[in-house]
């Protein structure tokens, strides 16, 4: 399995860049162009579930709140062959991108999780605890460790899986100056910031994600939030700021130590540009 999603290329259906396929997700198909098609391929529900691979699953770690038993499709079932990628990126419909590296695929591999595509009944919609709609698919993890998978790497409302380079390779102003000394904890924060906080955040225009406003942009946001603030938003967002449209989730310290939180902040002050409050 592990070897067919290292050789994954798809793109989305709006194109490389584009905006979610909105339309497809709304009548419940997922579109895939692996790697030596010349034409995209369009699942839908029913095709997913006559694909020899579905099973019922039982999810040990639920962050969606979707199961604890699903029919899915192991992620490897409809892709191709190609280049090998240097991670997966995996758009949803309400602007979440997230870039899943192909080590972690390949790592989680090696404690007995695989990364699945779960189906939504139509007769029994998943929905979130806000009452939003988290189908018609949904990127999850089976196998007993499947909380060692980081939150933001399960994904609801999937439209899209690309193979794709590196973000450091695609916006190389996400990378730290290469003179940096390696202990210095912004390293570890680079990391993260592209796991944790990408999917929904640009950074100086970098990225594609707008779930979540730019964090370095028009002002970095080292500049407003002193690091206990910084740690209160990454913690609990609606105990420091809340408006109706507000979508951040916070991170407890299982998915992020406080360690982690300080090294995000210090990530995101070595590339402030300098931009003055006013």
């Amino acid at each position: 399995m592990v070897a067919a999603l290292a050789c994954m290329a798809v793109v989305m259906m709006a194109g490389a860049y584009g905006s979610p396929a909105t339309a497809a997700t709304q009548a419940g198909t997922l579109a895939v162009t692996a790697a030596g098609q010349a034409k995209e391929q369009a699942y839908t529900r029913a095709a997913l579930l006559a694909l020899p691979q579905r099973r019922t699953v039982t999810l040990a770690v639920d962050p969606e709140h979707i199961g604890p038993q699903v029919e899915a499709v192991p992620l490897a079932a409809v892709t191709g062959s190609g280049m090998t990628p240097d991670v997966l990126r995996l758009e949803a419909v309400d602007g979440f991108v997230a870039e899943l590296p192909m080590d972690t695929v390949t790592t989680a591999a090696g404690y007995g999780v695989q990364p699945w595509i779960a189906i939504e009944d139509p007769v029994r919609p998943w929905h979130s605890a806000q009452g939003e709609d988290l189908g018609p698919f949904v990127l999850v993890w089976v196998g007993a460790n499947a909380g060692r998978i980081g939150q933001e790497q399960w994904v609801d409302r999937l439209v899209s899986i690309q193979g794709e380079t590196s973000a450091i390779a695609r916006w190389p102003g996400l990378g730290l100056p290469a003179t940096l000394p390696r202990s210095d904890p912004a390293w570890q924060g680079q990391t993260l910031f592209l796991s944790d906080c990408m999917p929904c955040h640009r950074l100086n225009g970098n990225g594609t994600a707008d779930k979540g406003p730019d964090l370095g942009l028009p002002v970095n946001a080292v500049r407003y939030l002193t690091p206990a603030g910084f740690h209160a938003l990454v913690r609990n967002p609606r105990a420091l700021r809340h408006w109706p449209a507000a979508r951040m989730e916070g991170f407890p310290p299982g998915a992020l130590s406080d360690a982690d939180i300080d090294a995000i902040h210090a990530y995101l002050a070595r590339l402030d540009k300098g931009t003055p409050l006013r």
